[in-house]
């Protein structure tokens, strides 16, 4: 009995001591966090006092899911630790892995699938006694058709004592991140930004060596956003090194260096990673002259679309082209080709209804396949640019303004001067033949393509960094959507017999439809004050003003003879000076100094103006953020504020969801916002974002928005 108390009592002390020695480990168990299993490691499973280890953060994860690079690039997270608890540990940096691209429609992401090791330092005290405890909580964002913040909690014990242990169990895991690490640099490199796309040239014999073999791709990753993201990165090899082209991302303010990781990747894909750091300079010698064969980068500007996805957007935009009809800013114009066709139906000339159908229609794709080609050449030459981009230009915002004025005249029956200079642009859309429908078409599509509606943003945003032949086919569709309600009336003459038959009242209609010209007139001149001033619609005035005069002159002289020669000159002298004195001075200093104009009365009822920084800012603070993207020239927009954003009950609901309303104006040419909105698949807007507190990702509303929506999202 004796003996077996003792037996037990020993067993018992065995046990115990196992179970503690069993908490000081190299390691924790893995944490499950839902798609990655997460581990804290070390390579030692003992170590003495002021000795340095190495650590390492491995998450596994699931199939098909991802995660980033400490630069996401177009959207994304790094995974980074909080720690609670170091026991006096210092914890270096993260040194991390060569990433991989990872494209996302028109995006361009940078991160890891299958398995990401986060090596880093460990400083161990020189007082440590006994053991030492790193724990704390490990965070990310993981992603696959959807993307969801994880989190896991880790924690680390190493033992003290008078000889280090190595941990062998964990060595292979350490020796598959050295040889993902990017190696140190030899060499020199510059990156010359005298011309967009820059130069990254590179000298050195390691890299030099590498393309030796079966090199298939080259990318360089950049820490921070100087460069665009998602276009690729043509190489040029020389004697000396490569030289690759890097699309500059147009911010005002960059550093005097660029930094990233160099990635070689070879046919068996094989990849080599180099830290790279390039001081500003001219393209070294030697580092180009023959293109790299068998691929350039390590992927396309965007991924293919599937025949499922491109029928999807060729669908929305061929409803978002219907809708565009019922914009305020497209309706005007089209009154001018219903008198046309008013005055046809239901007559012998529907051979000539159905011409101006056509006519009509090839106008409007032809001013969208302008806008599409336009758009690419744009994005091709590293410019951020989307629908509306005319529009964001004073000189452009002013001629319309002044058309409209005109056409306006014109419909009043104040002139009809077949030949003048002031009646040309008036003359080609009132007059009925075959070019004023051509005309009208390129008119209603260069005002109405800005008004985003439903359907479009999102069509034009997946498709813009497409091949040529995809974007012209969805600028196509686009511009066939917008003219089919004309078009089918035009072809189809039962449709046509039901139309009111021409008489005296057309000349009356036709003065009417004189004010919505007026009204859009109006509203471009609303639209150029927010954009450049008070100075700038005083110019406009001047130029209406001067058009007016030389078509009094005109209209009040003599027929024929010498008299009629004078006027002529003079009409033709007030109207030069009219419009190019005008002109310069609004693509002069008045067409940029007034940005007072955005700042003012546009903004007003917001709690700031966007920035990534005020969105961070706000969110730190505990706050939700619900951001505007919008312009003063986009109808949709100035719709959705005065009848939902400004109202009283959106406003209340705000307020009490501690909720700050942003406005981002791009009234203006503004990069920034440009590479926002592609951010989220938008070609311009409106866009509306509501960032949620302690959501990691925005949620992004519908483009048309009622009370209703706005409270049910900001309330959840």
């Amino acid at each position: 009995m004796r003996m077996n108390s003792f037996s037990a009592f020993w067993a018992g002390l065995i046990a115990l001591i196992s179970l503690s020695f069993a908490g000081f480990s190299a390691s924790a168990l893995p944490h499950d966090s839902g798609h990655a299993r997460v581990e804290l490691i070390s390579d030692h499973v003992s170590v003495v006092p002021g000795q340095t280890v190495r650590a390492a953060l491995v998450l596994e994860l699931d199939d098909h899911w991802h995660v980033y690079w400490k630069n996401a690039g177009d959207s994304g997270l790094p995974t980074e630790i909080i720690w609670d608890d170091t026991s006096g540990v210092t914890a270096g940096e993260f040194n991390w892995p060569a990433p991989f691209p990872q494209p996302l429609d028109i995006l361009m992401n940078y991160g890891y699938e299958d398995e990401l090791i986060l090596p880093f330092d460990l400083d161990i005290p020189e007082d440590a006694v006994g053991s030492v405890t790193m724990s704390g909580l490990a965070t990310f964002l993981i992603c696959a058709d959807i993307c969801i913040p994880e989190d896991a909690p880790i924690r680390l014990d190493l033992w003290i004592s008078d000889t280090p242990e190595l941990n062998t169990d964990r060595a292979d895991v350490f020796r598959r991140v050295d040889a993902q690490l990017p190696m140190a640099f030899e060499g020199n490199a510059a990156i010359d930004r005298s011309s967009d796309p820059w130069k990254l040239s590179i000298e050195s014999d390691i890299v030099r060596a590498a393309f030796e073999a079966d090199i298939v791709n080259v990318r360089f990753f950049p820490t921070d956003h100087q460069i665009l993201h998602p276009p690729e990165q043509p190489v040029s090899i020389g004697p000396n090194g490569i030289t690759l082209e890097l699309q500059s991302s147009g911010r005002s303010r960059v550093p005097d260096n660029i930094e990233g990781v160099l990635v070689v990747e070879d046919i068996d894909a094989n990849r080599i990673a180099f830290d790279l750091t390039a001081p500003v300079g001219d393209v070294i010698a030697g580092t180009s002259g023959t293109a790299l064969a068998g691929g350039t980068s390590s992927s396309s500007s965007a991924p293919p679309l599937s025949f499922s996805g491109l029928l999807a957007i060729l669908g929305g935009a061929l409803l978002g082209g219907i809708i565009l009809n019922l914009m305020p800013c497209v309706l005007p114009v089209l009154f001018i080709k219903a008198r046309s066709i008013l005055s046809l139906a239901g007559s012998n000339e529907m051979g000539e209804v159905r011409a101006h159908g056509l006519f009509y229609t090839a106008g409007v794709i032809t001013c969208f396949l302008g806008f599409g080609v336009i758009l690419v050449a744009l994005r091709s030459a590293g410019e951020s640019a989307g629908l509306g981009f005319q529009l964001q230009y004073p000189i452009v915002i002013a001629g319309l303004s002044l058309l409209m004025f005109m056409l306006g005249l014109n419909m009043l029956g104040w002139f009809s001067f077949g030949g003048s200079l002031m009646g040309v642009g008036s003359n080609l859309a009132e007059r009925g033949g075959h070019q004023g429908a051509f005309f009208t078409g390129l008119l209603a599509a260069f005002v109405g393509a800005p008004c985003i509606g439903p359907f479009l943003g999102a069509a034009v945003g997946a498709a813009v960094n497409q091949p040529l032949h995809i974007v012209l086919l969805v600028f196509f569709t686009l511009g066939l959507g917008m003219a089919l309600p004309f078009l089918l009336v035009s072809l189809v003459p039962g449709i046509a017999k039901y139309l009111p038959k021409p008489g005296g009242w057309m000349e009356r209609l036709k003065q009417f439809f004189a004010f919505p010209l007026f009204l859009t007139a109006i509203w471009l001149l609303w639209v150029l004050a927010n954009q450049s001033g008070a100075d700038a619609v005083a110019l406009v005035g001047l130029v209406a003003v001067g058009l007016t005069f030389a078509t009094w002159i005109l209209k009040t002289s003599p027929e024929k003879g010498a008299a009629r020669k004078i006027s002529l000159g003079v009409a033709l002298v007030v109207t030069l000076v009219s419009l190019i004195i005008p002109a310069q001075m609004l693509m002069g200093p008045v067409g940029n100094y007034a940005q007072a104009g955005s700042a003012g009365g546009a903004h007003a009822g917001y709690d700031g103006e966007w920035s990534p920084q005020t969105v961070a800012d706000l969110r730190a603070e505990g706050q939700g953020v619900f951001v505007d993207f919008t312009a003063s020239w986009c109808v949709t927009c100035q719709v959705n504020k005065r009848t939902t954003l400004f109202g009283d009950r959106v406003q209340n609901a705000l307020d009490d969801q501690n909720v700050s309303l942003l406005i981002a104006d791009w009234t203006s040419r503004d990069d920034q916002i440009a590479e926002e909105l592609a951010r989220h698949g938008r070609a311009g807007v409106p866009l509306y974002l509501y960032y949620a507190p302690g959501a990691e990702e925005p949620a992004v509303l519908p483009q048309i928005l009622s009370p209703s929506i706005v409270i049910d999202t900001i309330s959840q």
